[in-house]
């Protein structure tokens, strides 16, 4: 079976996905993780407790591996050294 995923990135704007499996679409549940400029260290956790709340238990244990210490983290303002991942999640 093939699964198709169409992604389109608006650097300014959301990211839209469409996924298709055996050519039919399903629904999607998108986790970006883009850690680039714009981001101050309040907002970006926000996101970060979002993402990991609404994932399903094997996305989680993927999120939590790939929050920790995210491509771009340099550039989160405000995060002064604190660790990327909650020690309480």
């Amino acid at each position: 079976m093939t699964v198709e995923v169409v992604i389109v990135r608006d650097p300014d704007g959301p990211t839209s996905v469409w996924v298709f499996v055996g050519g039919e679409a399903v629904e999607v549940a998108e986790s970006c993780i883009d850690a680039g400029a714009g981001w101050d260290w309040e907002d970006w956790t926000e996101h970060r407790d979002e993402m990991l709340a609404g994932a399903s238990p094997a996305a989680r244990e993927l999120l939590l591996t790939l929050f920790d210490g995210p491509p771009g983290g340099v550039y989160v303002e405000g995060r002064d050294g604190r660790p990327w991942l909650d020690p309480a999640a």
